[in-house]
């Protein structure tokens, strides 16, 4: 069962699906305004935050996709006839697969700092690009074993995410421990990694469902080149805006909730 926020009217519907290591927290009291007149749901996802499951040892897309649809029975979201997903980072691969599922429904996806490659091999040629990357993103022993005496010591962990990020505000640092191993590997492997970015682009295409892509001047994660390929076929649409980084829907919500209102 996920944790979520489920505020609003009935009627269109808007979705926030967070990314890697945090919380629906990223989307703040700023993004409440979308609810005057739609219902807003902001789930923290399967393993993550308030939903962290620490008897359940797998967390492939299918689990993360059955968790959502049963928020979204009893959320009353699938009252709502029309749906926009908005994402984040490991969010958006996440957010395009719930979209083919629920074609009827869902009628555009907004992308923010999505880790698109053209291949599994390009995101982990990308990730391994510095050491730190590569020791943490993938699944590794020394990965493995720092989330483990994380999980021993969360609240120690917590402080300690708010000292080495100090950009991010500190409920939203302390918020970083709040997984598991198994959740934590299988979210890298399966919503970063293993993601065939041109199939669910197309099929979204096809489906019509509309996607937008945007990316902060200085985000770092993803190919936009590869991209904007995708996009010159016909399949989404990029933006690359004149400021921000990968923090774009912590650090600008105004920005974020004009590309889900538009």
């Amino acid at each position: 069962m996920l944790w979520g926020r489920s505020l609003g009217p009935d009627g269109d519907a808007v979705v926030l699906l967070h990314g890697l290591i945090s919380t629906g927290d990223v989307f703040g009291a700023g993004y409440e305004q979308l609810a005057t007149d739609r219902r807003l749901v902001i789930p923290d996802l399967l393993g993550f935050g308030r939903s962290l499951d620490e008897q359940r040892s797998a967390f492939g897309a299918d689990a993360h996709l059955d968790a959502l649809d049963v928020l979204a029975e009893s959320s009353g979201l699938f009252d709502c006839p029309r749906w926009t997903l908005g994402a984040h980072s490991m969010g958006v691969s996440l957010a395009l697969r719930w979209a083919i599922r629920h074609p009827d429904r869902v009628v555009r996806v907004v992308g923010w700092g999505a880790p698109i490659y053209p291949s599994p091999s390009a995101a982990r040629q990308q990730i391994t690009g510095s050491a730190m990357a590569k020791l943490f993103a993938l699944d590794t022993h020394v990965a493995e074993r720092a989330c483990a005496v994380s999980c021993r010591h969360r609240a120690a962990a917590g402080w300690l995410s708010a000292v080495a990020e100090p950009r991010l505000p500190v409920a939203i640092a302390r918020q970083v421990p709040l997984h598991t191993w198994p959740a934590y590997r299988d979210a890298v492997r399966h919503l970063v990694i293993d993601v065939d970015w041109d199939e669910l682009v197309t099929d979204c295409a096809d489906l019509e469902i509309d996607v937008r892509l945007v990316w902060g001047a200085h985000d770092r994660v993803g190919d936009r080149r590869h991209a904007e390929h995708l996009a010159r076929d016909g399949a989404g649409q990029v933006d690359v805006l004149d400021h921000g980084d990968h923090r774009l829907p912590l650090t600008d919500p105004g920005t974020c909730i004009s590309h889900l209102t538009e």
